[in-house]
């Protein structure tokens, strides 16, 4: 089809020269290409205040739960996102660099966030106090862990064991109330550190998700969710999906004109199809080549009380990657209770693609933040590789693809069936 690709060092002058002949015709080109001016570093504005200044979270909204609707706080300036405030989130602000907001969550830990989100208020920040009351309030989809944390910032973990969270500025107040629960089998107190305290929430089955929020008095109440039922003949039967045809905006365009938005598309429509098929209830975030945000994608999931969350992207390169070495299959996830999910998409996937398995691996994206379910988002193949950018011009490859998506979510579905397994 005439596309090509090749890798090529930068002249020494910043110009290519590209010549075509054929025949006795011949075509000169020149390709100019320049590298990014970074802005100076000592041209950021820094200023650390003589005492710390007491600060609220006014951006995002007021409830944990898509990944993109809370602050995100970083232990570096440029750090990946590790802890995530909703509005109301009471912090210590003790320093300004540029557009960002050195606050203390505690005498120990430090984190950044962006100074557009925190309003400065007057006086001091309140100091560190015994954590208040630990309440549990069960509910027929979830169970909810109340604190009395005085708008407090906090860390939310996730691992085998269950759910962990820290509260930090709180000392370890009064024992936690029995659980009470199916679901919710102890919690924890103990102390994380000189002025926090870690509530380890011990579940009976391994997470599938949850919220935070603040109620109106400054209450921290942890909603934990309930896995969805599972039928053990047909796993996906009434099983509720979002499926995501990444992009547009953005995206990127292979080299005769195919665009990812297109290329998604064609194989999250059939990949819908099949999960219909199959009983579960689908919804796509676009079902024609319109824009739609990355809030309304993941909002779209949590406003369906979806119980999966599946992203169809295809890839591009970074700056400067060797395409003929970088490409791969692969995909993504943030929180640890989407591993299961990515892993077996990534198994069914790459039997399809038959090129390199770069696997399931982390990373910081929009659609594979939500905490209300798991989340993945798969990149199947290489846009600007010609034989990848033809393969996903093919319907019939798509659909294979569709059916190694639709094939790693029940996959997927059937191992929590058999957590040993």
């Amino acid at each position: 089809n005439g596309a090509f690709l090749a890798f090529l060092p930068l002249p020494a002058d910043g110009v290519w020269r590209l010549r075509a002949r054929r025949g006795g015709e011949e075509v000169e080109h020149a390709a100019a290409y320049r590298v990014p001016a970074t802005g100076a570093a000592d041209s950021v504005v820094r200023e650390v205040f003589p005492a710390p200044r007491a600060g609220t979270v006014t951006g995002g909204a007021d409830t944990l739960a898509t990944g993109s609707d809370a602050i995100p706080a970083r232990p570096t300036p440029g750090g990946t996102y590790r802890w995530f405030l909703p509005r109301g989130a009471r912090v210590a602000v003790v320093e300004r660099r540029g557009d960002q907001y050195r606050v203390q969550l505690d005498p120990a830990t430090a984190a950044w966030v962006s100074r557009e989100s925190v309003a400065l208020d007057d006086g001091a920040p309140p100091a560190a106090a015994p954590l208040g009351a630990v309440t549990v309030r069960p509910a027929a989809e979830w169970v909810d862990v109340r604190v009395s944390a005085r708008h407090a910032p906090f860390l939310v973990e996730a691992d085998s064991a269950g759910l962990h969270l820290t509260v930090h500025g709180a000392t370890p107040g009064g024992a936690p109330a029995a659980p009470g629960d199916a679901l919710l089998t102890a919690v924890l107190a103990s102390a994380a550190g000189p002025a926090a305290t870690r509530l380890d929430l011990l579940l009976a089955r391994p997470v599938w998700g949850y919220k935070a929020f603040y109620e109106a008095d400054g209450t921290l109440v942890l909603r934990v969710r309930r896995p969805p039922a599972i039928d053990p003949a047909n796993p996906l039967r009434g099983i509720r999906i979002v499926v995501d045809p990444g992009h547009p905006p953005a995206g990127t365009i292979g080299p005769t004109g195919f665009t990812e938005a297109e290329a998604n598309l064609a194989i999250a429509l059939p990949l819908a199809e099949l999960l219909r098929q199959r009983g579960a209830e689908v919804h796509l975030t676009r079902t024609q080549n319109v824009e739609v945000a990355l809030g309304e994608r993941t909002a779209l999931a949590v406003r369906t009380d979806a119980h999966l969350l599946v992203s169809v992207h295809n890839n591009a390169f970074g700056e400067g990657v060797n395409p003929f070495r970088g490409h791969g299959t692969g995909t993504y996830y943030f929180h640890p209770l989407s591993a299961g999910l990515a892993r077996a998409l990534q198994g069914e996937i790459v039997r399809v693609t038959g090129i390199p398995d770069q696997g399931a691996r982390v990373s910081n994206l929009a659609l594979a933040r939500p905490t209300w379910m798991p989340s993945a988002l798969t990149e199947s193949l290489f846009m600007l590789i010609p034989e990848q950018e033809a393969a996903l011009r093919d319907p019939a490859f798509a659909r294979r693809l569709a059916e190694a998506h639709a094939r790693g979510i029940e996959v997927f579905l059937t191992a929590v069936l058999s957590p040993e397994s």
